[in-house]
């Protein structure tokens, strides 16, 4: 239920902007791959900074602010869309699909998943890779057409 509360809530707030979603969308691309690069180090470094706080948590609060936050905080920085009609709909709906697959494996680990939530998550997880083309696809067309005002 968690991740159906999620897509709910990502899709209506992309919905009812209607701010330009490229830049946002590629920074969260960005976000996975600097994530995947560098945030265990940069968890493990944080830990030895401030012994305190605890690894996992680190690393969970460096992928949010990677992969969600940071492309959010842009996304109410950017304009409104260059796109118009459908194309800026399914540009919403994919971004807000990929932001709750991306999110769904953490979530999954503060969360208890019920059975529903779990199908869904192994469901979407298989097809993030196609939303993710078909995102990072308009994303530079929504950065192409974009016009400041």
């Amino acid at each position: 239920m968690v991740l159906v509360v999620l897509l709910a809530a990502l899709l209506l707030l992309f919905l009812l902007v209607r701010h330009h979603v490229g830049v946002p969308f590629l920074a969260m691309v960005a976000g996975v791959a600097l994530y995947e690069a560098f945030g265990a180090s940069f968890a493990q470094t944080i830990n030895q900074w401030i012994p305190a706080a605890d690894v996992w948590w680190t690393e969970k609060i460096l992928y949010a602010l990677f992969v969600a936050v940071m492309p959010i905080v842009l996304y109410f920085r950017v304009g409104k869309s260059g796109l118009f009609g459908a194309m800026r709909i399914v540009e919403s709906i994919i971004f807000a699909l990929l932001l709750t697959i991306l999110l769904a494996n953490p979530l999954s680990q503060i969360f208890s998943f019920d059975g529903y939530s779990a199908q869904l998550a192994s469901w979407i997880n298989g097809i993030r890779g196609v939303v993710m083309v078909v995102g990072v696809i308009l994303a530079y067309v929504d950065v192409f057409f974009y016009r400041s005002s």
